[in-house]
């Protein structure tokens, strides 16, 4: 998630801020027993009133990542870190990463100082070494992730890393939107579930499957639940894929699927009934959380994009009779 705290968001502002705190302590900024900032410095960092600060890190406590100390403050639970990302990037020879390592600095410094053209300059260097893939794998995501991990050390303003953030997303959108997307019936809706802001993902999986002559419908984040049927009623795709980050909007989309589970056809608001596509899913929070893999109705797709890849190939592909069977055995 960026760290920009969007007011005028239906997300409400001590959500975001536990997310961006949250997102702290599993990027080992705050490591285990460590104290998080308090309620007055997180008021003067963000410009928030004290009980939005206070409702953030009662958040955090009561999902078990914080707790207090008497007269101390908060601290960060006992807890084992990962990175923010709804994929891994696939294994990559040392040569190569080592040379993507030297162009994700470069990239960063430039854009740390908004040289636009040395930037666009830099990527069609990077593009014509490396597969799209490639790039938007091993240097477009982990680069987002540096750049997250700077503003955490104070070493960039939240104005260069939102630059940073928005210009590499920019880039991604590009490409996705550069392949070609054929028009056939196999089609694939890519949506991020409710309450969630986190679209890096998604954007990336939707590329992949494009490049591997996928349909592709890559949806914005925060889905609406009540705009939902009507987006299935307009693209009619055969498979669905939700990601989420949050443990709020793994809740929503639990919600969401069960109704979704329930009804034997999928139907609109004006009352139109087709065949429901199949619902799967993924992201972090499923991988730091596996208990609730098991409360969404659908078939989880793994914490890679390999995995997602994976799995989504045979179902789209497979007949009408097989993907019955497969639905059967997700109930």
């Amino acid at each position: 998630m960026s760290s920009f705290l969007d007011r005028q968001h239906p997300t409400p502002v001590y959500l975001q801020l536990k997310e961006v705190l949250q997102s702290q302590i599993e990027q080992g900024v705050y490591s285990s027993n460590q104290r998080l900032p308090s309620e007055r410095h997180l008021c003067q960092h963000y410009n928030l009133s004290r009980m939005t600060a206070r409702r953030a890190l009662q958040e955090l406590i009561a999902e078990g990542l914080a707790y207090t100390r008497a007269g101390k403050g908060t601290f960060v639970s006992h807890t084992s870190h990962r990175i923010e990302t709804i994929v891994s990037p696939p294994t990559f020879d040392k040569i190569c990463n080592s040379q993507l390592l030297q162009y994700q600095s470069r990239i960063l410094d430039q854009l740390s100082s908004f040289r636009t053209v040395a930037v666009e300059k830099t990527i069609k260097e990077v593009l014509s070494l490396y597969s799209a893939e490639v790039v938007v794998l091993n240097l477009f995501l982990p680069l987002i992730r540096e750049a997250e991990q700077r503003w955490y050390r104070h070493e960039i303003s939240l104005l260069i890393q939102n630059y940073i953030v928005t210009t590499i997303r920019s880039y991604l959108i590009t490409l996705v939107h550069s392949t070609v997307n054929p028009d056939c019936d196999e089609r694939i809706l890519m949506v991020c579930a409710p309450l969630d802001l986190h679209e890096m993902g998604t954007l990336a999986l939707s590329f992949c499957l494009r490049q591997r002559g996928y349909s592709i419908t890559c949806l914005g984040n925060h889905t609406v639940d009540d705009e939902f049927y009507p987006i299935i009623e307009v693209v009619q795709p055969k498979l669905v894929c939700f990601s989420a980050y949050t443990n709020h909007s793994a809740e929503a989309l639990i919600t969401l699927s069960q109704a979704y589970h329930t009804q034997n056809s999928a139907q609109t608001t004006n009352g139109y009934q087709f065949e429901k596509p199949l619902l799967t899913f993924g992201g972090t929070i499923f991988y730091q959380k596996p208990i609730l893999i098991q409360r969404v109705s659908g078939l989880y797709l793994g914490n890679t994009i390999e995995e997602a890849i994976a799995k989504i190939e045979p179902l789209i592909s497979s007949t009408p009779k097989v993907r019955g069977i497969m639905k059967a055995n997700l109930r």
